[in-house]
């Protein structure tokens, strides 16, 4: 067992106190970064499958064609009030 006296040392350490948990920061918060970085990368790889590709440009939904679609059924949901 450790002394209560090495353990009140130990509490009133400066560098275990702030520098430690700063340091653990900085190591983690890298190795966090570095992953979140690589998922980028891995997604840029990724191929699109040639099928579900052709689906996508054929579908031509725009804003203007999906604001009036939401426009007409706000109107008919108002005219049944």
């Amino acid at each position: 067992m450790v002394a209560p006296a090495v353990l009140r040392a130990l509490r009133k350490n400066k560098t275990l106190r702030y520098g430690v948990p700063m340091l653990l920061l900085v190591v983690g918060g890298s190795f966090g970064l570095r992953e979140f970085s690589q998922i980028r990368y891995d997604a840029v790889r990724i191929k699109v499958d040639p099928e579900l590709e052709k689906k996508l440009k054929e579908n031509k939904i725009t804003l203007e064609s999906e604001y009036e679609f939401l426009l007409s059924y706000t109107v008919l949901l108002l005219l049944e009030y």
